[in-house]
């Protein structure tokens, strides 16, 4: 918050220091008696006081039992109390300043993660840690080269100074935040998978090198286990399904597909590979004629941003738009000839969604069997997760009265091509809800309400984590998981096969 003091001038007969006199003046607006200065508001002090003729306004942290100031301004200046929202994906970084007076929205950004030159997934960043300076090169991948230039460019859209964000909330799988914080992950990817914290409290950007208030104090998420981190956690807060008596499923599809499954009484979460995302030029929507073959398709970005590539969603439709009208057999191979379907030298299929001319790059856009069977391998770790975990719980499908669907995978999944290719359970599809980005959304409940904060520590408590690498039946459940939609279609009777 923001709050007015008032001293009177120093004379020769009053020779308070500043320091004191400022402290006073707290003590009297807030009615506490523990008043904090840091070196970064004492350091101004003297200039402030002295312009403003000893009145000044004070960005301050109220807590119970004592006051600490952020900032001091002129009266003339506009007191901006900003703070900032982040969510680090694997693949993907969203984030957003937030005016934390009002809880609008001042501006917002997103960036490929700059981590992503060290390996596509968690565990190759963990290895290239370990080598010399590894743990200094990751670090600075996220911080120097990927947060620090959102943050300036968010800054200069909103028109404030990075120095008035004083506050910020990050949320991240559990090794994004280990690596973001320059800590040693190699213990997550290594039995018995041991994290080196679930919750801290005692993390500030100076710490880390963030270009905020160097005293801003940063909030994160809580992690669940060694890769169900803070992302999840966040995400089930909004969601809301540990407030709701029926049995809700929530997925959050990224780079890594991670699940919790329960309700107000208890909560279970795992993790799996998915390896999905979203950029502009990616085709997002798509349908193919069965008769003529040729597809229709909606591309993230402008009108008349051309496509480049696919992204998650784009791809689930393509697979289902190809499997519905057996182009593809259920090993994801093709079966039908025609303009678009090509073949390699070695025998290996393609259909083109857009021939070169069509497209915004110098090649054609197509998906081949390689990437149908990559996308395969992605939804069965889905669907066996799935199932692990319900199996775990003794209980199955049928039981699953909600599903929410979170992550950055395009506007939005179709949920009926999802159940055609067996990534969802085939249940009424009016049980599926899509929720966009919740781990950012989480994050900024988080910022701007204790109560949201405290809640997600409470969320986070209360969830059993299932390591499914430790579940003998899951390798069988993935296996069986690897075909369109899967090997028992009994389990998707909507589905033509």
């Amino acid at each position: 918050q923001v709050i007015t003091i008032s001293m009177e001038e120093p004379t020769l007969d009053d020779t308070m220091p500043d320091n004191e006199r400022v402290t006073w003046a707290v003590q009297a607006a807030t009615g506490l008696d523990r008043v904090r200065i840091p070196y970064s508001v004492l350091k101004k002090m003297p200039d402030v006081l002295r312009e403003s003729h000893f009145q000044a306004q004070c960005v301050v942290r109220v807590t119970p039992n004592d006051v600490f100031l952020y900032d001091m301004l002129p009266m003339e200046a506009k007191a901006v109390v900003g703070g900032l929202v982040v969510d680090i994906g694997t693949t993907t970084v969203s984030a957003l300043i937030v005016d934390m007076l009002s809880g609008e929205i001042l501006a917002k950004a997103s960036s490929g993660n700059g981590q992503i030159r060290y390996g596509a997934d968690v565990i190759n960043r963990i290895i290239e840690s370990q080598k010399p300076g590894g743990h200094e090169r990751l670090q600075n991948a996220i911080i120097k080269e990927t947060l620090n230039p959102m943050i300036s460019n968010m800054c200069r859209a909103a028109k404030i100074s990075s120095q008035q964000i004083y506050r910020a909330a990050i949320a991240g799988n559990t090794t994004m935040e280990h690596l973001m914080m320059g800590i040693n992950a190699d213990p997550l990817r290594m039995e018995p998978y041991i994290p080196a914290f679930f919750k801290t409290n005692s993390l500030f950007a100076s710490d880390v090198n963030l270009a905020i208030h160097p005293d801003a104090h940063i909030i994160l998420a809580p992690n669940i286990g060694s890769y169900v981190g803070g992302d999840i956690t966040a995400g089930a807060l909004v969601s809301m399904i540990w407030n709701r008596p029926e049995m809700s499923l929530f997925i959050d599809l990224g780079t890594n597909g991670e699940l919790a499954f329960g309700n107000s009484d208890f909560m279970v979460s795992c993790a799996c590979s998915a390896g999905m995302r979203a950029t502009d030029g990616a085709i997002e929507k798509c349908t193919i004629d069965p008769e003529t073959m040729e597809p229709s398709y909606h591309v993230i970005g402008d009108e008349g941003t051309k496509p480049i590539g696919l992204c998650g969603s784009g791809i689930i439709d393509v697979i289902a738009a190809l499997f519905r009208a057996k182009m593809v057999n259920p090993k994801g191979k093709f079966i039908r000839e025609g303009k678009r379907i090509r073949h390699d030298k070695y025998g290996m299929g393609s259909y083109v969604i857009a021939f070169e001319e069509e497209a915004g790059s110098v090649r054609d856009v197509e998906i081949t069997e390689v990437d149908i069977d990559n996308f395969i391998r992605a939804k069965g770790a889905i669907f066996s997760a799935i199932r692990t975990m319900l199996n775990y719980l003794d209980m199955d499908v049928s039981m699953i009265e909600e599903v929410y669907v979170a992550g950055g995978i395009g506007s939005g999944i179709n949920m009926k091509n999802a159940v055609t290719i067996g990534m969802f359970p085939d249940i009424p599809l009016e049980k599926f809800h899509y929720i966009g980005n919740s781990s950012l959304t989480g994050a900024y409940s988080m910022l701007l309400s204790t109560a949201a904060e405290k809640k997600t520590y409470e969320v986070a408590r209360n969830m059993t984590y299932l390591e499914l690498s430790t579940v003998p039946t899951y390798m069988d459940e993935f296996v069986a998981a690897c075909f369109l939609p899967h090997t028992d279609t009994a389990m998707f009777p909507s589905v033509e096969v």
